[in-house]
This record gives structure tokens, sequence and C-alpha cells, in this order.
């Protein structure tokens, strides 16, 4: 049993949600075009305020992922807390799930709630999840994230320094907002049938690529980046279905699974690396004018995700 697993046994709460301090964001243009370009989406609305206020909106907005650079910070912070100790080499990014309100708008002042939800110990891994809440600057969630870490604790291995816990709290409910807005697609929601292919698209994704999306996470050193990160690859994916669909903010939830392999994608640096993006419908909602839409990528003919996929909304006829 590793040190957290020994200090969350004795705090007798391995479920329990532990509150950490708040942290201020400012959205600004330059960033959201800054990682629209990182990841490839050039969606007219993340670039030109004309597009963005033909959707309905005062301002740039931000690409649907945007707010997991907040959530990565967040997220550092409470590793970097409680257990101090992890190689940040030997943690895994397992699974992601982003559930947008609406879109991150230029100006936004947003703050970042995180919440250290529970941990177990499997085979040779520590398993972290982490909840992360955004809120704007009138208190209403814009954006949540529930993260699951695995962090390698195998024989031999370094284990992290025995965790400073907080005192108990009860658990609390932290249920999925659920956004009003209706979307403004371009996208025949009533043509599309279960099975329903997306047309492909590669996406070449380069070294400079890299180097901006670490920028844009606030990264401490300058060592060129060579590792593409599961949610660079996550926010390649949200663009891809935006070009589909017409309006980044018609997706309500994303779930993704990052295969093991994906952690070590290098991108060499004397040429780019094509990414090709697929998606299907898999389940539609008439009622509700929801659909379920399948994205799988692949690099060098391997799977980039375990498993990806997006639910998103659509205008009813006449809207």
């Amino acid at each position: 049993m590793s040190d957290l697993a020994a200090a969350f046994a004795h705090a007798g709460a391995p479920v329990t949600l532990r509150n950490f301090p708040a942290a201020s964001y400012r959205v600004t243009r330059e960033r959201i075009r800054e990682f629209a370009l990182a990841v490839h989406d050039f969606h007219p609305a993340h670039w030109r305020d004309s597009a963005a206020a033909a959707l309905g909106f005062p301002g740039l907005i931000a690409p649907p992922t945007f707010g997991s650079i907040i959530l990565i910070q967040a997220q550092r912070e409470i590793l970097d807390t409680l257990v101090p100790g992890y190689d940040p080499q030997r943690i895994l990014h397992a699974d992601q799930v982003l559930d947008p309100v609406r879109p991150l708008v230029a100006g936004d002042r947003l703050t970042c709630r995180a919440f250290f939800e529970s941990f177990r110990h499997f085979a040779a891994y520590d398993v972290l999840a982490i909840k992360t809440v955004l809120t704007d600057q009138r208190g209403a969630v814009v954006l949540t994230g529930s993260t699951a870490l695995l962090a390698r604790t195998g024989e031999g291995a370094p284990g992290p320094a025995r965790p400073t816990l907080p005192g108990p709290l009860r658990p609390a409910t932290l249920s999925r907002p659920v956004s009003l807005r209706m979307p403004r697609t371009t996208l025949d929601f009533d043509a599309l049938r279960v099975g329903s292919e997306i047309p492909a698209q590669v996406i070449e994704l380069d070294r400079m690529d890299l180097t901006r999306y670490a920028r844009v996470l606030g990264a401490a050193d300058d060592r060129p980046a060579v590792i593409a990160p599961g949610m660079l690859k996550l926010g390649l994916a949200a663009g891809f279905l935006s070009a589909w669909s017409g309006d980044p903010s018609a997706v309500l939830r994303f779930r993704a699974q990052f295969a093991h392999y994906t952690h070590a994608l290098r991108v060499p640096p004397d040429q780019p690396c094509p990414i090709e993006f697929r998606g299907r419908v898999t389940s539609l909602d008439a009622r509700r004018r929801k659909a379920t839409v399948a994205v799988e990528a692949r690099a060098d003919g391997r799977r980039l995700f375990g498993y990806a996929a997006a639910e998103m909304r659509f205008p009813a006829l006449g809207l």
C-alpha cells in the first residue's frame, strides 16, 4: 500500500470531497486565438467578432475545450499540495469528462474550484479522481470537469510524500448543470440517422503546435515539447465536431478515455504528424433534438482514444 493509500485508510473517508482554494482566470482574445491555433480550430467565431455575434455572443468565443487549461492548472495545484512526491512523468491521464454549459467569451472572469473526490489503489497504480468547477463573474457555472489520473507506484518506485489532508468534510453534491441556450448549427438534425458518418478530416500536428499548447498551459520551462497530451488531442476532436455542426456551443458533453500508448505519441521534429479524425452518430433523441457522436482518431494506424464521444444539441426547425 502506498503512503497515499495509507493516509486515506487512516482518514477513513476515501470518497469524501475535499475542497481546494479557488483560483481566478481572465479569458482574453489573445489567449483564445493562441489556443485555437494550437488545436487547429478555425471556426470563425474564435477569430472574428462578427462571426461570434452571428451566433449570439458579445465577443470572441473560446474553443469548446479551452476551459480544460484552467482545470489542468487546478489539478496540478492539487497534486503539488496533496501528494508532492509524485513524479509527473509517472502520472497518466486516463479519463476525462467535460460538461460545458456555455462557451467562454473574451472578457470572462472565471473562478476555478477543485475537489479531490476519491482515491483507490489498483495493481501498480494509485487512481485519483478530481472534480473541477468553473464559474463566471456572475457566479454561474460555465464548465465542470471530472478527471481520472493513474499514478504508477510499482515495485522499486519512490513513493510520494505522505499527503497533508484537510479536515473531514461532508460530501458535496455537484449536479450536472444544464445549458438552456439553443445552438445555431448549420446541420439538418432531421437528416441524421444512427450510423450516419461524419466526413473524415486529417489534421497535421507539428512541434510548433505542441509549443503553443504548452505555452497556453503556462509551461514553466523552455524544454521543447515532443509528446501530444491527451487534452490537446481532445481539443483537436472538438474542433472537428465544430466544423461539422457549424456551432461550437452544440456540444453538451465530451467524454474521452486515453489509451496507454497514446501518452507516448511523439511528434517528429522535422515533419508534422498526420491525425485522421472520423465520427459516427451512435444515438438520437428526436424529442430533445440531441445526438451522441463517437469520434475516432488515428495516427500511424493507431487509435488515439480508447473511447471518445460527444453529446450534441441541435435547434428545432425554423430556429
